[in-house]
């Protein structure tokens, strides 16, 4: 991983930050009124940024922070805010899947010219999601590098080694073993075919394949995305997989029971694990992402956020200086990380020794750094403004492509024509699907 050797810092350093700072208090001192944000988020990441204002205001007593932690319908507020005009906060958390929704819209701050110096710093795969046509609109904050959790009891007990599973078809010999071990009492993942796309989003980063390119065109029909086809396919055949729902009552509570050994999943499912199956610390372990083929990507992501800053508010640089310090620091980002569990975009945070200690819940692995390896070698996956809807109609046809058993490449085609119509998108040239597919969709495809 190619980290820069000098990192630009947006704290002044030595005398000249001793001096802000002193200025800064004797300002308060002699009764000068601080500068109040509002910053809208959510649950652990309200909880986060909350923590983070002390030592923030260590270096910018001068600004006032609140942290208004909002609930499901926040984004509706928040979009309500930018159409009217006015109501919107100085500084607003989105999911990485909805940026590029907002970006485009002319009511986000133009950040280029405060964030450009640290585009080197973050993950690739994050930042172009924060991007448009050049300009900086938003900044990444976590994200959800992929692994896999298993129980280690289970692994000892039917004798399969973790380091020897390298590729996805050696996790399916593997569940296979276990399958039958254990007389089929326990299974190796949760996979149900109502809920395949997460799945499928992670494999086609390992494949490099995608939904749309970089000009929002629509490049469903690939090779590299029926590659990723052919290999959830194999873990459905292969008889390894529990009918359970991800993120279901049931899915929680096989926590603590023996019906599933592994979870395929990024890194912020260890801290649901740790809330529902806190009696089971130690007897967790992390191997990393099977690779589609040997040599192969062992890493995808899944999940994510950003910090914005809505162009209608009038505090804008102390806006900005609360999310530099929040998500352009190794400081702010690795105390979110080691506080709550929120894994770090900013690459020049895996220096620090934190991703080096051991974590006594996985008997004591290190698994932080295991999340943090090849992070920079996850390939871009463009999500669009309509990303959402995209994954709503494929999430529906992929159940339909298992049930049915539609060939990969048909599926691909159709889909590529199901979202040119009901997108309004062009198909990149190279993507077209042959002209039968434009009157003759897959046995099962919705219409």
């Amino acid at each position: 991983m190619s980290i820069p050797s000098r990192i630009p810092s947006p704290i002044p350093c030595g005398r000249v930050a001793l001096a802000g700072v002193v200025l800064a208090v004797c300002a308060l001192a002699a009764g000068a009124e601080q500068t109040p944000i509002e910053i809208w988020s959510w649950n652990i990441a309200a909880a986060s940024l909350e923590e983070l204002v002390p030592a923030f205001n260590e270096r910018r007593p001068d600004v006032s922070v609140t942290i208004n932690m909002s609930g499901a319908n926040m984004q509706s507020r928040f979009l309500l805010s930018l159409i009217a005009g006015v109501g919107a906060p100085d500084v607003s958390q989105l999911q990485l899947v909805d940026a590029p929704k907002f970006n485009p819209s002319g009511r986000m701050m133009d950040l280029t010219e405060h964030a450009k110096q640290y585009e080197a710093q973050f993950s690739p795969a994050f930042w172009v999601n924060c991007v448009h046509e050049g300009r900086i609109y938003a900044i990444p904050w976590d994200m959800g590098p992929c692994a896999v959790f298993y129980k280690r009891d289970l692994f000892r007990r039917h004798e399969i080694d973790p380091d020897a599973i390298e590729t996805w078809a050696d996790y399916i010999e593997a569940g296979q073993e276990i399958v039958r071990k254990s007389n089929g009492d326990t299974h190796m993942l949760a996979l149900s075919v109502a809920g395949l796309f997460d799945l499928f989003e992670i494999l086609i980063q390992q494949t490099g394949g995608g939904i749309f390119d970089e000009k929002g065109r629509i490049i469903v029909r690939s090779a590299a995305n029926v590659e990723a086809l052919e290999t959830l396919r194999a873990l459905l055949d292969a008889d390894i997989a529990a009918a359970v729902n991800v993120f279901s009552h049931e899915y929680f509570a096989s926590f603590n029971n023996d019906k599933i050994a592994t979870y395929p999943l990024a890194v912020w499912l260890g801290g649901s694990i740790k809330d529902y199956a806190p009696d089971t610390a130690g007897n967790w372990g992390v191997f990393r992402l099977p690779a589609v083929k040997p040599g192969g990507l062992r890493t995808s992501n899944l999940g994510g956020s950003v910090l914005v800053i809505p162009e209608q508010g009038t505090k804008k640089e102390a806006a900005w200086a609360f999310v530099e310090y929040a998500l352009c620091t190794p400081e702010g980002q690795i105390a979110q990380y080691r506080n709550f569990d929120l894994f770090p975009c900013l690459m020049s945070t895996f220096d620090d020794p934190f991703f080096d200690e051991p974590d006594p819940f996985y008997g004591g692995q290190r698994v932080r750094r295991l999340f943090a390896t090849d992070i920079d070698k996850i390939p871009p996956l463009t999500r669009t403004r309509d990303w959402n809807e995209a994954k709503r109609y494929m999430t529906q046809s992929l159940s339909r492509w298992a049930s049915n058993r539609v060939d990969h490449d048909a599926f691909l085609a159709d889909m590529a024509q199901k979202l040119r119509r009901k997108l309004g998108r062009e198909i990149a040239p190279e993507a077209a699907p042959a002209a039968a597919s434009e009157t003759a969709p897959v046995e099962g495809a919705e219409r």
